[in-house]
């Protein structure tokens, strides 16, 4: 049987292109294509053990907004700026402690008229008053720097009440029944005395270069 050329060439073609290996493409399409999977659940996010520092509410003023101003104290200012603020400063010289003393007792009347329009008794607004002399003069020589001074003015105070600090009120009661008031001029006059302050030692300190 004969084959004719035709044929021969064909099966010879055929058979090359089965045996042959598939050539490579340096085309950037015939790599594979990799693609990264993306996960589609969420990631939790991590658990600490440590508790937020509290917060500190700030201060607010009238119209609710933070304030960054230190709040005010209208009562220091009102000890610093009113009527108080001469006392605040400490005397030193005899004579402004002296002034300072009759300061105090001036005091005891406005004290009193208090009391009464609040319904004390007569005794205990004597008792008052003889309580406010008292600790003016303790305060008063706690002042002065000279203790030689206030030595002299406590052995004049127990020459004449038999103690250091001045008369007590029982002293100044027995004091008035003995002149031979009773009852509630005893404890009037209580009121009144202390009241009053020794013009002559007032008259001695007015001069800034008094001495005891």
């Amino acid at each position: 049987m004969k084959l004719s050329r035709n044929s021969s060439v064909r099966s010879t073609k055929s058979d090359s292109a089965l045996s042959s290996p598939p050539r490579r493409s340096n085309s950037v399409d015939s790599k594979p294509k990799t693609n990264t999977p993306t996960s589609s659940t969420p990631t939790r996010p991590t658990r600490s053990n440590s508790t937020p520092a509290p917060t500190r509410p700030q201060p607010t003023d009238v119209t609710g907004s933070p304030s960054r101003t230190r709040p005010r104290n209208p009562d220091g200012a009102a000890k610093v700026n009113g009527p108080d603020a001469a006392s605040a400063k400490k005397p030193t010289t005899n004579t402004e402690i002296r002034n300072w003393y009759n300061q105090k007792v001036a005091s005891i009347p406005e004290t009193d008229a208090k009391l009464k329009a609040q319904g004390a008794s007569l005794e205990e607004r004597a008792k008052a008053a003889v309580n406010t002399r008292h600790e003016a003069r303790l305060e008063a020589r706690s002042f002065m720097s000279n203790p030689l001074e206030v030595m002299m003015l406590k052995a004049r105070d127990f020459f004449t009440y038999g103690r250091l600090d001045g008369p007590s009120f029982d002293q100044l009661v027995k004091g008035a029944k003995a002149k031979g008031l009773t009852g509630d001029a005893v404890y009037q006059s209580l009121v009144d005395s202390s009241k009053r302050t020794n013009q002559t030692v007032n008259n001695h300190f007015a001069n800034q270069q008094a001495k005891l």
